[in-house]
């Protein structure tokens, strides 16, 4: 077999792991109360008027993002092939990438409003940023 076939791709690899952690946090933020809600940035009202509906959208998220963790992981060679595989990769890249240029508007909302306090929202959309960027580089390796 092509030793370039089933090399592992480390930037999907590390993409596939961080997005099965994050589907386990986001899982796990049914569990968590209010406060934490409000500094991720979660639906606190829903929690706690329809504690079903949130938890039932916590899971829905959940396992969107374990299967693009599962798309990554496929993607270097770690687990069978998934259908689709770089349709999915380049569509998991463009959210993640889309998700992190929110950090200019998280800027724009920092400098209008120091005192909302919002800087974490900032780091958040770094972190996506960096995973998107590390989902990209392993994308175009995988179409070499």
């Amino acid at each position: 077999m092509d030793q370039s076939i089933t090399k592992t791709n480390i930037y999907l690899l590390f993409g596939g792991l961080f997005s099965l952690a994050f589907a386990v946090f986001q899982i796990g933020a049914i569990f968590l109360p209010p406060d934490l809600i409000v500094y991720f940035g979660g639906p606190v009202e829903l929690q706690t008027e329809n504690p079903t509906l949130y938890a039932f959208l916590c899971l829905v998220i959940g396992a969107i993002i374990a299967i693009a963790g599962f798309y990554a992981l496929s993607g270097a060679c770690k687990l069978h092939r998934l259908p689709f595989l770089r349709t999915v990769l380049v569509a998991v890249t463009i959210i993640y990438l889309l998700r992190g240029l929110h950090i200019f508007l998280d800027i724009i909302s920092m400098s209008e409003h120091p005192e909302l306090n919002i800087l974490h929202f900032v780091v958040f959309s770094l972190i996506a940023f960096c995973v998107g960027i590390i989902h990209l580089v392993g994308v175009i390796r995988l179409f070499k």
